[in-house]
């Protein structure tokens, strides 16, 4: 199971690892964590107790451990007496980044080109012009943003799209339908040196209204590499 550990005192960076075995000494009773990357051991060295978290999806769980050893890729820390937190949420946002950018392509939307309110385009992307970026995910639905007014005057709240697409980063495109449950017109203050402007975004809280189990690996693999994209 994947986990992330921290060290005290520098919280703000996390390590990546694997529980691969838990050894029941009487005497000192111990788990083994590895597949950690030679940057994460140098982080790691010099710190006699390291604060583990399981990587799971609605459910968190967090304990504090000394460290018996390090080894070249792996370290080897005592079981905990007793677990720091138990976190039970029903369903666990994740938001997006940069390296890790995830589209949504609706069916009952399409820009047009004469269309003033919807996003610039040209004929030969035409394909893509409709994506919406997702802020972020979870195994309920998805949060999505745009820019231009075109689509917020399709998406009310109640409408359904059961032939919606999820695209997420190295897969295959999903096939989805969703809900929309929410929608919200963002005004951003943006200060230059020229003036103080406004940046308009709407936001979408789609929820997803049917599962198959490609899709629930789809997302929870995205998920994994969400919860672990800081991590070194």
């Amino acid at each position: 199971m994947q986990v992330m550990v921290r060290t005290a005192g520098n919280s703000g960076v996390s390590v990546k690892g694997k529980a691969a075995s838990v050894v029941l000494d009487s005497a000192r009773p111990s788990m083994r964590i590895s597949n950690i990357s030679e940057k994460g051991i140098a982080h790691i060295a010099g710190n006699a107790r390291v604060q583990v978290e399981f990587v799971m999806m609605s459910t968190k769980v967090v304990f504090v451990s000394s460290v018996i050893s390090r080894e070249q890729n792996s370290l080897l820390i005592t079981l905990p007496i007793s677990l720091v937190s138990i976190e039970r949420r029903k369903n666990a946002r994740y938001s997006c980044t940069e390296d890790l950018m995830a589209f949504l392509d609706l069916s009952i939307w399409k820009p047009h080109t004469e269309d003033v309110t919807a996003p610039p385009f040209y004929l030969h992307q035409k394909e893509v012009s409709g994506y919406l970026n997702i802020a972020d995910v979870s195994f309920g639905g998805i949060c999505a943003v745009a820019r231009f007014p075109s689509v917020n005057q399709t998406l009310k709240r109640g409408l359904i799209d059961d032939k919606a697409r999820l695209i997420l980063p190295m897969q295959a495109p999903i096939d989805v339908c969703i809900e929309i449950r929410w929608a919200k017109r963002i005004k951003e203050h943006v200060a230059n040196a020229s003036d103080n402007s406004f940046l308009r975004s709407y936001r979408f809280g789609l929820e997803f209204t049917g599962y198959t189990d490609q899709m629930r690996l789809s997302i929870r693999q995205f998920i994994q590499q969400l919860s672990q994209a800081d991590a070194i």
